[in-house]
Formats: structure tokens, C-alpha cells, sequence
């Protein structure tokens, strides 16, 4: 199904937001950049979104975003990615982490291009994979289940059991920034 407003499908924007932000020494999510938290710029990223959803922080901030607990504490963004399967309303969830302030909401498009027969759209960028700024279809759920239930594992591996379409950094460099998928694991990271 797609909504005529964008021209996407109906889609699913989860932030995740429950890291510790031990790097960052204070709530990474709460951290004001350009007059904005980074949980701001993150949902500003997923405001093509059907529905929004904040993952494993608690409730606080004023959104019209769901807040939905972690209910795997400990596992990391595992966790938080299957929190957000579990409780999206729509097929395919859009991933991305509190802390990528300058992911233009263009990235969701580009991504959407490509997920014909893949459960998991990720891009690349300069340095790699990005899974954190990425698509999931709910079908993975019950893989990142078993993750789970089998003590965890980094999302990264769930792409070597589920089919998946890495989309290379060549193919989206042109239509994105050069620091579209900077990742603030300090203050100091913010230029």
C-alpha cells in the first residue's frame, strides 16, 4: 500500500534511543544541536513517516512519536530494532539511531527503491554499513527473536540470514551530504 501524500508505502519511523550514551557522558538524546535535541533531528529525519515510534527511553519529551519500552534491556540495538517490529503498524520499519543528526529524510526514498524480493535495505556509506539508518521488514521479526532468546547478536549478522539489498555509498552520494550518516558517540563529534 502507498500513501499518495509521499509516494512511499506506508511506513513505520523508529528512533532508537536507549543507548547509555557512555561516550557522550550526558543523555545523547537530550543533547541540543543547532537549537534542536538529537531526538528532534532524528524524528525530523522520519517525518514522512505513517507512525513514529521511540525506542527505550522513557517517556518524557513532548511528540506525538509512541513511546515503546525496551523489553530486552541489555542487547542492544537488537533489542531496540525488535521492539520496534513488534509494535510498528506497518510493514516496513524505518531504523535510525537518536544520534544522526544530519540523515536527510530524502534517505527513506532512495532506500525504498530497492526492496523487492529484500527484507532489509541498508546503506552504505564511506565507512561502511549503516544499519542503524535502515529498512526492516516486520517478517524478520522472529529471526531477531531468536537472536534474543539465544543471549543476542549485532544487527549486522541478520544480514547474512535474511535476505537483504545493500545499497553502495556510489549509488547514494550524490543524492545525500557528505556526514548524512555521522554518528555522535561524543559532543566533540558534532562539527
Amino acid at each position: 500500500m502507498t500513501d499518495a501524500a509521499h509516494g512511499l508505502p506506508r511506513f513505520t519511523g523508529a528512533v532508537l534511543a536507549g543507548g547509555r550514551s557512555r561516550r557522550f557522558a550526558t543523555d545523547k538524546c537530550l543533547h541540543v544541536y543547532r537549537g534542536s535535541t538529537l531526538l528532534e533531528h532524528a524524528l525530523g529525519t522520519l517525518r514522512e513517516a505513517d507512525e513514529t515510534l521511540i525506542i527505550g527511553r522513557p517517556r518524557g519529551e513532548t511528540t506525538d512519536a509512541r513511546w515503546i519500552p525496551d523489553v530486552h534491556p541489555g542487547h542492544g540495538a537488537t533489542s531496540g530494532l525488535h521492539a520496534a517490529l513488534a509494535s510498528a503498524r506497518y510493514d516496513w520499519v524505518a531504523i535510525i539511531g537518536c544520534d544522526m543528526p544530519f540523515l536527510p529524510p530524502t534517505i527513506w526514498s532512495l532506500l525504498f527503491r530497492h526492496t523487492n524480493d529484500a527484507r532489509i535495505v541498508v546503506p552504505e556509506s564511506a565507512d561502511g554499513l549503516e544499519p542503524l539508518a535502515a529498512l526492516y521488514h516486520r517478517d524478520v521479526l522472529p529471526v531477531v527473536e531468536q537472536r534474543l532468546q539465544a543471549g543476542g547478536s549485532p544487527i549486522r549478522w541478520l544480514l547474512k540470514d535474511l535476505p537483504s539489498h545493500v545499497v553502495p555509498w556510489r549509488d547514494l552520494q550524490p543524492h545525500l551530504p557528505p556526514d548524512a550518516f555521522l554518528n555522535a558517540n561524543r559532543p566533540e563529534d558534532l562539527p
